[in-house]
């Protein structure tokens, strides 16, 4: 079989894959491989762990943030890399035969014209195509580039059909490791390896419709890596990471139960104080209503308003606006919110599996 059709047959795996992604309980399932299952005792080590690893089958690295430019104007930012293993048992020093495929997303959300645009990246690894090395994470154009040993300090450069950004980032605040020292279990036999940067300074600059706008503001960060995060009773998750004006943090997220099936739902969350110290709140203290919906593209009833009661805090969280959707490959919901009552910020929500 020559390199062309090995081509061939990537990109095809690379477009079927993404083809059936709103299948979430298919792409992060796991199944019958060779690839590693994430295990509780094994602690990450950083900065090694910021790259990639290619023994797990899914990662994801992860930027939110809400941006103002210096009119005043606001805006919901998210950038992310995605890579999925797709064969564990080639052996070849041909860079082309490497079975790792990697897909970037990028999206802005203008909050005062309404808009939602957005634009991805798909590419074998290849010869130096897409990676996640060296302080490097990258797929072709789109780069983010650390500044030193760290990950942050960095820079993150995107030229898209959507507009262009360079954004300078630092960590306001240390990373976090979310469930037992950074091993976040979803269900029973599935988990993954999982740490944040829960406040992130952002700065730089941002053209759309050719208009250059200095920007700044605060973000998040995640990084994750599994070969098995749904088990197949589990539909999706609804996933908050929320800033709040007095310098606290909360991240919670709840993976939810199928209609008809009696495993119950699982829920975790972490507040994460002004000096940077956390505790993981208890499920049972963790209380997510959702309220008013909004239909997406597929008709899919997102819902854009919740109650939450978690931390003794009872909180609403809107849709900064409800057209947020993200419809490439994967069809899920991730924008910018607002957060009033006991505590007022702003943050993301993400969900998927509607």
């Amino acid at each position: 079989m020559n390199n062309i059709k090995i081509g061939l047959l990537l990109a095809s795996a690379l477009y079927g894959t993404a083809a059936t992604a709103s299948d979430l309980g298919t792409l992060l399932g796991g199944g019958n491989d060779n690839f590693k299952k994430a295990l509780p005792g094994q602690p990450i080590q950083l900065p090694a762990d910021h790259g990639a690893h290619p023994d797990y089958r899914s990662e994801w690295w992860y930027l939110t943030g809400n941006l103002k430019d210096e009119q005043g104007r606001e805006y919901g930012l998210q950038w992310t890399l995605f890579r999925q293993g797709i064969e564990q048992e080639i052996k070849s020093d041909n860079p082309w035969l490497t079975p790792q495929l990697w897909l970037a997303q990028f999206a802005i959300t203008d909050l005062g014209k309404g808009s939602h645009q957005q634009d991805e990246r798909t590419s074998r690894q290849g010869p130096g195509l897409a990676g996640a090395s060296g302080g490097e994470y990258w797929i072709k154009e789109w780069v983010l580039t650390s500044r030193g040993e760290s990950l942050f300090p960095a820079t993150l450069r995107v030229q898209s059909k959507v507009g262009d950004l360079t954004l300078q980032i630092s960590a306001a605040k240390p990373v976090v490791l979310q469930g037992k020292q950074g091993y976040s279990e979803k269900s029973p036999g599935n988990a993954s390896f999982y740490y944040s940067y829960p406040r992130l300074t952002l700065s730089g600059t941002l053209t759309l419709d050719g208009e250059t706008r200095t920007v700044t503001g605060q973000g998040w960060f995640d990084h994750e890596w599994s070969s098995s995060v749904l088990a197949d009773w589990q539909s999706g998750w609804d996933w908050f990471s929320l800033q709040f004006e007095d310098g606290r943090e909360l991240m919670l997220f709840r993976l939810r139960t199928k209609a008809g099936r009696t495993e119950p739902e699982n829920r975790y969350g972490i507040l994460i104080e002004r000096d940077g110290s956390s505790r993981v709140l208890s499920p049972d203290d963790i209380t997510l209503t959702p309220g008013k919906t909004w239909r997406g593209p597929k008709g899919q009833a997102y819902p854009v308003e919740w109650q939450l009661k978690a931390a003794d805090m009872n909180l609403t969280i809107r849709a900064r606006q409800p057209n947020q959707a993200m419809t490439g490959r994967f069809d899920y919901w991730e924008g910018a919110v607002t957060v009033e009552g006991d505590a007022k910020g702003l943050g993301y929500l993400e969900m998927t599996g509607y």
